[in-house]
């Protein structure tokens, strides 16, 4: 799958990121990480972006499965990982389904399942009905941010959605939609800090605190300023919190 990488010293810290997103969610990030002289990759999951020519399945499992086979290309055992919005579902089912390939876990603007299930499945078959066109990622896209960012940087986000295929829009909507891990979370024992933005309307802060609940020891902080991105709403307060966690030593 196409990624964005920075080498530098261990652990590898691995960024998923959202539905309809790409890996430009998470290129900021990395570039700090780089600039502490970490490691960083941030991928475009199958069927997002730059992998949307890759095959299915289009699922919260399938996922995951397949960065333990970027770990694996690159003889890599164990990785930070980190995941924001579907990305975050993404990052729970890898360290529920391969907890020793798991070093930290970061969970950003997410949730251990949809606030309302069926309209989500609802939603999801809707879009096999309907062009995938700018109309149809423009709400997706204006969902992600409490406050705009600029005409331009929308229109880069905008084409970035349009990129995923039709088929992983609606596959990817469904399973996350039908996942649900909170019952599975207490399993997760590696080191956990969660974020949430405040004014986040899909992922609330009630979910991180479920979450929290859920994994023992978990972190929970919450940006007062954020929407569904918090990485690139707030990104110094962000970063000013993921970077310790991330990178402890470096």
């Amino acid at each position: 799958m196409n990624c964005i990488e920075r080498t530098g010293k261990p652990p590898l810290v691995l960024f998923v990121h959202g539905y309809c997103q790409s890996c430009a969610y998470w290129v900021p990030t990395v570039d700090r990480i780089a600039q502490q002289g970490g490691h960083g990759i941030a991928v475009d999951l199958p069927g997002f972006a730059d992998s949307a020519n890759l095959p299915g399945p289009y699922t919260m499992e399938a996922f995951a499965d397949g960065l333990v086979g970027l770990l694996d290309a690159r003889k890599i055992d164990r990785a930070v990982i980190v995941g924001g919005s579907m990305g975050g579902v993404v990052a729970q089912q890898f360290a529920l389904r391969h907890p020793d390939r798991v070093e930290r876990l970061l969970l950003v603007a997410t949730g251990a399942y949809s606030a309302d299930p069926k309209a989500a499945l609802a939603k999801a078959e809707s879009l096999s009905g309907s062009p995938w066109d700018e109309a149809a990622v423009r709400p997706i896209v204006q969902g992600f941010f409490h406050t705009p960012p600029s005409t331009t940087r929308i229109s880069e986000l905008l084409a970035i959605a349009g990129m995923a295929s039709l088929q992983v829009a609606i596959e990817a909507a469904r399973s996350n939609a039908a996942t649900n891990t909170l019952a599975r979370l207490s399993q997760i024992k590696v080191p956990t800090l969660i974020i949430q933005g405040r004014h986040d309307r899909a992922r609330t802060v009630a979910h991180g605190e479920e979450m929290q609940t859920a994994i023992t020891g978990a972190r929970l902080e919450v940006l007062e300023n954020s929407g569904h991105t918090p990485q690139l709403e707030e990104p110094d307060a962000f970063h000013a919190l993921a970077l310790p966690f991330l990178i402890p030593g470096l």
